[in-house]
């Protein structure tokens, strides 16, 4: 509201223009109260405890530091991960060797004494061990069986396959609850009686990663009443020709090392997707086709990993009616002028194909040339000329 000079106003109007000038004062004050006011300390226990959860595990513990009240919220998080060597993949084996246990396993000793929650949600670990943690994977077992965990993570590192830590030992002394839902193993000696026990204790085990492992015996991942949805076993060492059963009625997506005899697919009527690692160079699509006949009718999306990848792409590639995606990546490091000349057989095979990627992958590392995505039919018009 502006008056020009000279101009009389009454004193209503006077007074109105002093409520409006007070109160755009007023709501400016107040705008700047509420920006700095501690939103997030007004919020319930229960709240922040969510916020928290979401936060590494480092940096929930540094809020302690913040007020009386949250000395001890990061106690009560339901996720708990300890993951000191995630990037072990990419580091020299000099520098495994270098690797000390000492502290980090320490850090998870403290912090399991100072947590206070009744359940967790998520417990994940990737620590470097030696062959004296056995007893102290003993002990971080109880404490989440304690704890009625949902998901577990176990990723125990060491510089000789020889100190890898026995799941098996482990569970003499404590057994797993029917709350698990999701179970990932890795750099662990694990056998087939270990799987069996998380089967017949945990009806709700839905997910199940077995990785960079040794397994020890038979693995029978078999139930007409297991919930198993998902099913990893990837680049695992094979003590004494082990067996791998599979019988999952329930089972949706499987990821597995194929070797010839050795892999047993069955009463999988939901399968749609598969993975497999394929590295025998005695490996031949004839062996393929026999290890897939009792579900290729079902599946959505096949991925092949080949370490020889004529000896499976050509003729005799097994029909699969319902196939729309395939990936197929080569780790011969080596490619051919003829790598594309199989390619017919396998489109005849999948009348539904949608889309196939080649990709070159030069012995599993991060160094790839990936092949763009083909399309079907000009590829197949191409390959036929």
């Amino acid at each position: 509201m502006v008056w020009l000079p000279g101009e009389t106003r009454t004193w209503d109007e006077y007074k109105k223009k002093w409520i409006v000038v007070n109160d755009s004062n007023s709501k400016e004050k107040n705008n700047e109260e509420e920006d700095g006011k501690d939103w997030i300390s007004e919020l319930p226990d229960d709240m922040i405890i969510i916020i928290l959860s979401l936060l590494p595990l480092r940096e929930a513990g540094f809020t302690s530091v913040l007020s009386h009240r949250w000395s001890d919220l990061w106690k009560h998080i339901p996720n708990l991960a300890f993951a000191y060597y995630r990037n072990v993949v990419t580091m020299s084996v000099s520098a495994i060797r270098d690797m000390t246990p000492e502290k980090p396993l320490e850090r998870v000793n403290s912090v399991l004494k100072l947590h206070q929650a009744l359940s967790l949600k998520k417990f994940e670990i990737c620590v470097y061990v030696d062959k004296s943690v056995q007893r102290l994977v003993t002990k971080w077992l109880k404490f989440v069986w304690s704890r009625n965990v949902e998901i577990l993570n176990l990723n125990f590192i060491c510089s000789d396959p020889e100190y890898r830590v026995v799941l098996g030992a482990s569970l003499v002394q404590t057994r797993p609850t029917k709350y698990l839902k999701t179970l990932s193993l890795e750099n662990i000696k694990v056998g087939g009686e270990d799987i069996s026990l998380f089967l017949i204790n945990c009806p709700l085990l839905s997910e199940l990663n077995i990785k960079s492992s040794s397994v020890t015996s038979d693995l029978h991942v078999c139930g007409a009443t297991l919930a198993l949805k998902l099913l990893r076993i990837w680049e695992c060492v094979y003590n004494n020709g082990s067996v791998v059963n599979i019988s999952a009625p329930n089972l949706s997506q499987v990821d597995v090392d194929e070797r010839i005899g050795k892999l047993l697919i069955e009463n999988v009527p939901r399968l749609v997707v598969a993975s497999f690692n394929i590295e025998g160079q005695k490996y031949t699509v004839h062996k393929f086709a026999s290890a897939v006949h009792c579900f290729t009718s079902n599946l959505n999306t096949l991925i092949l990993y080949l370490l020889y990848p004529k000896n499976i792409l050509g003729k005799g590639f097994p029909q699969m009616p319902n196939l729309k995606e395939l990936i197929v990546i080569d780790e011969s490091g080596l490619f051919e002028h003829d790598y594309l000349l199989p390619a017919p057989y396998v489109i005849a095979a999948c009348p539904r194909l949608q889309s196939a990627t080649f990709k070159l992958e030069f012995a599993r590392t991060k160094i790839r040339s990936i092949l763009p995505v083909l399309d079907i039919e000009e590829t197949e018009a191409c390959l036929l000329k």
